[in-house]
């Protein structure tokens, strides 16, 4: 799969996003969102935005039939983006930037910058585990693979006496 598949459409880089990190890493996480959602675990799955099927969990993402509709590639070429009028990007927005410290916008800026790459590595690096290399979600407060306190908002893990 294509690294550039991981552009979010929204400015999120999709490889640390829950689905995709639990179809990847981790079969009984798969369930319990599954059963979260009330749908098989089979449709807890998804390539990246830039690798959409009909099978995918983004194919139906609000903000992705949004932009379909509008005929844009990412929220930010959207004129409601600019005035700050779309609520489905500023909620999504808000969240991300409260609970997880991603600045959406900030990403996005980068890739009409056409710093894409820079921002892949950048984000790649970002959301990997400091103690084991694996990658973890947004938000993480510890890695789901080794169970390692981390602290994304500084790109660094915990220094912690409970690390593994």
């Amino acid at each position: 799969m294509d690294n550039r598949s991981l552009v979010g459409r929204c400015g999120l880089y999709c490889g640390a996003c829950g689905i995709y990190r639990a179809q990847r890493d981790d079969q009984e996480w798969r369930k319990r969102i599954a059963e979260h959602f009330d749908c098989p675990a089979e449709k807890v799955r998804c390539d990246g935005c830039g690798a959409l099927t009909p099978d995918c969990w983004g194919w139906d993402c609000k903000l992705v039939l949004c932009l379909n509709n509008r005929g844009h590639q990412f929220c930010n070429e959207c004129p409601d983006y600019e005035q700050h009028t779309c609520e489905k990007f500023e909620k999504l927005a808000k969240r991300y930037l409260e609970e997880d410290g991603v600045d959406l916008r900030k990403n996005l800026a980068m890739i009409e910058e056409g710093r894409v790459d820079e921002w892949l590595a950048d984000s790649k690096r970002l959301y990997a585990c400091r103690h084991c290399g694996k990658p973890v979600t947004t938000g993480a407060k510890r890695c789901h693979h080794c169970g390692l306190e981390i602290d994304l908002s500084s790109g660094d893990p915990a220094d912690t006496d409970e690390n593994c």
